[in-house]
């Protein structure tokens, strides 16, 4: 660690030497999420050197997109306490991504600053250590099944010659007569005895000695035969294997009998297993996909049938490897291809071409199988149609910048829109502006009739405000009986843009002015209500850089107020040229 470090650690952290030294990632971050200390342990799992490290941002070592989050809930577990711990996704010098699981603690140093002590594990490592703690489990008790098996060897005559504990245990176990073994007995003369005293129900085992047999004399090398032997509480399976060993004189027999209960057992689990999984599956909404290694699918659930409109076997077996994106040109195919083939958490979007309801949007979430030797065996694809979750996107995304009611901008997209046209005024060096309308006596119209005739009445209003202006205008509803319109690029000339926008606003008013048709319903029946309504009109030009869009809304506003002040159904101007009166009429 740096000589500053050490002097921060020297002076308010006792343990600065088992933090050196501990093979845990260690770190201390200050208040505002800089690294005071590092230990090499840490550095070493995202790649750097410790003094590549301390003073730079903890938030170095996370995605861009959580780095804000992320400093949020560092300042509040120092600020206010309780725990910070989980497993992170966190980007390498290198730029490779992993994770890690961390713990932290709040210290407290002399001069009275709280930082966060944070210890760090690579999981990488754990699961690496997991998988090798699972392979020796394994091997051990490989190992142990090995020497579990009955064994024991025979002369050229089916005399036992020798035999191991397993072997002997097992014989007397299951009946056999141990005073038997005190002599030279025939391991024939034990099968005859034990045929002889099979229970019913259970399978012959007889073909056993007539193989045996066949080995002594040499007409079989070796030869193996599976067979059950159930107690009164237990089924068991066992395979007995008999090799005469090659080379050997005199010529010796092995014969072996391994209890084989629980592999059978496991292979009727298996089966059953995999045909759960298959019916899981087969059930699952999802369209499911297994791809070999040049991406053609294998197999395909009944899922991915319905929703792509082809049946199993023209999936499988079509020319073109996805029939339902033979829209797709083949660099874009190849393109997707190298998605699924790169994809792991992460969902690809593309669009499913139905053969009947044409086209829509699907989203696909794709892992890789590998072989024994490392290499991609299969891809699994899970298939979504995504219609439904892009129309909820489209809703919310109009209900966050638009009205319900009306359908305008609100007053969110209305300053975004605003912005934009000051931008273009600095570019263009032309005047823009903005209205502000209030409807004069709306309130009555409500009071009388009720809120659905004044909805009727803001939509007529919305509609007659658009025919207006032009596309490239905004006409707003800031809320209640308010609209807001903006008017781009008018003129390079005060004077002329003052002229433009008085014409424009009193054009608005005179379409305002036209009765209205308000059509009310009362349960099935429909009345058609004749009103007639006016707008008190502020205006506001603006010529960026002079102007800022807070100012302009608030001039407006102050503009159409005055209108409403002088009698209503009026235009005032925020600011004109000199010698030009600031009301129109």
């Amino acid at each position: 660690m740096s000589g500053q470090a050490n002097s921060v650690l020297q002076q308010e952290m006792p343990f600065d030497t088992v933090m050196r030294q501990s093979p845990l990632g260690m770190a201390v971050i200050a208040m505002d999420g800089t690294y005071v200390a590092v230990n090499d342990a840490y550095a070493r799992i995202y790649g750097y050197q410790p003094s590549e490290m301390q003073g730079h941002s903890f938030l170095m070592v996370f995605p861009d997109d959580q780095q804000q989050s992320l400093l949020h809930l560092h300042q509040n577990f120092l600020t206010h306490g309780g725990s910070l711990s989980g497993e992170w996704e966190v980007v390498r010098k290198d730029g490779t991504h992993s994770h890690v699981i961390s713990e932290s603690a709040c210290i407290r140093g002399q001069d009275g600053t709280d930082r966060r002590l944070v210890y760090v594990t690579d999981i990488s490592l754990r699961r690496k250590i997991e998988a090798e703690l699972e392979a020796s489990k394994i091997f051990a008790h490989a190992v142990i099944d090995g020497l579990s098996s009955q064994l024991c060897v025979l002369n050229e005559n089916g005399i036992i010659v020798s035999a191991n504990h397993a072997w002997r245990q097992f014989y007397i176990e299951n009946g056999g007569d141990p005073e038997l073994l005190l002599r030279p007995v025939s391991y024939l003369e034990i099968c005859a005895a034990a045929n002889g005293s099979q229970r019913r129900g259970q399978t012959d085992t007889s073909d056993f000695p007539e193989q045996l047999k066949r080995v002594l004399q040499g007409e079989l090398q070796t030869f193996e035969i599976e067979y059950p032997w159930h107690t009164p509480t237990e089924r068991r399976w066992f395979i007995a294997r008999a090799c005469r060993l090659p080379g050997v004189s005199p010529a010796r027999i092995v014969i072996s009998h391994d209890n084989v209960t629980a592999l059978k057992n496991a292979q009727e689990e298996l089966q059953e297993s995999l045909r759960f999984t298959r019916k899981i599956i087969h059930s699952m909404q999802d369209g499911f996909m297994v791809l070999d290694k040049r991406f053609r699918p294998v197999e395909v659930n009944p899922a991915m049938c319905r929703m792509t409109g082809y049946t199993e076997s023209l999936l499988l077996y079509s020319e073109h490897p996805f029939p339902y994106l033979c829209h797709m040109a083949s660099e874009e195919l190849t393109q997707l291809f190298h998605q699924i083939h790169d994809a792991t958490e992460r969902e690809i979007e593309f669009v499913i071409t139905h053969p009947e309801k044409g086209p829509f949007p699907a989203s696909m979430t794709a892992s890789r199988i590998y072989d024994e030797d490392g290499q991609v065996m299969h891809y699994i694809a899970i298939i979504k149609d995504i219609t439904e979750r892009r129309r909820v996107e489209q809703e919310i995304q109009r209900l966050a910048f638009y009205d319900a009611l009306t359908g305008l901008p609100n007053r969110r997209l209305l300053h975004d829109r605003l912005e934009h046209c000051l931008r273009g005024s600095r570019r263009h060096t032309l005047h823009g502006a903005v209205l502000m309308l209030d409807l004069d006596n709306f309130k009555p119209l409500n009071d009388h009739f009720g809120h659905d005739a004044g909805d009727c009445l803001l939509i007529e209003v919305a509609n007659r405000l658009q025919t207006c202006v032009r596309a490239s205008d905004t006409v707003a509803r800031l809320g209640g009986d308010e609209f807001v319109v903006i008017i781009c690029e008018l003129d390079s000339e005060t004077g002329t843009s003052f002229e433009l926008a008085a014409q424009i606003a009193e054009k608005m008013q005179q379409s305002l002015t036209i009765p209205y048709q308000l059509r009310l319903r009362n349960g099935e029946s429909e009345k058609v209500l004749q009103h007639h309504c006016s707008a008190s009109v502020g205006v506001a030009l603006f010529a960026a850089p002079e102007h800022h869009a807070a100012d302009i809304l608030k001039r407006a506003d102050q503009a159409m107020y005055q209108a409403k002040e002088r009698g209503r159904n009026r235009i005032c101007f925020a600011d004109f040229p000199p010698r030009r009166r600031a009301s129109v009429h």
